[in-house]
């Protein structure tokens, strides 16, 4: 192998200039570097998480348990992508989503229902947070923070898989249309007629 001083002037100073910046990129606080990440959450890629990836198959002796996969993501930001579940009385700022289209008759049915043990609660935050997500057939894309853990939800319904939506811009309505959402009264009316 050649020393340094063997190589052609150029190629001397190139490597030393990329000794330099190495150098000087190591030197930055650790600190910056956390205070960025910090302050852009959303440029950190969202993993792909599957509805089918939640419990362990088949359901052994012990019940319903959930996959490494679906611990390993725990408060990390991932991509759902599943079917909205359709309500007959829907909640501000919540949505429940399956891998399979369900359609729930809370006046007909009260608490009896369908819901697949794979059903995750996604909450709105910002201003959305009051609001109703209008239902649309077709699979969605949503993308926020998982959390988990057993919780009473607004609707009365227990969750133990949540997803916090990072904003409007997560939510991605069948056929890359723009998500509507409505005032409560609004969907109210619209139930009555």
């Amino acid at each position: 192998m050649k020393n340094l001083e063997d190589r052609p002037r150029a190629a001397r100073c190139g490597v030393l200039l990329l000794l330099a910046l190495v150098a000087g990129c190591a030197s930055q606080p650790a600190d910056d570097a956390s205070r960025a990440a910090a302050s852009a959450p959303q440029t950190v890629p969202a993993a792909e998480l599957r509805l089918s990836e939640f419990f362990k198959l088949p359901v052994g002796p012990r019940g319903l348990e959930p996959t490494d996969k679906l611990r390993g993501l725990a408060g990390k930001r991932v991509r759902v992508q599943g079917y909205l579940v359709k309500e007959e009385e829907p909640f501000p700022g919540l949505v429940m989503l399956t891998p399979v289209p369900v359609t729930l008759a809370e006046l007909a049915d009260g608490p009896a229902d369908y819901l697949p043990p794979a059903t995750l609660f996604a909450h709105a935050d910002g201003e959305n947070a009051n609001k109703i997500l209008a239902y649309r057939p077709g699979a969605w894309t949503l993308t926020g923070t998982l959390e988990l853990g057993s919780r009473e939800e607004r609707n009365g319904r227990v969750s133990y898989a949540r997803l916090n939506l990072d904003g409007a811009g997560s939510i991605k309505a069948p056929g890359n249309t723009v998500p509507v959402f409505l005032e409560p009264g609004a969907v109210e009316h619209a139930h009555h007629h």
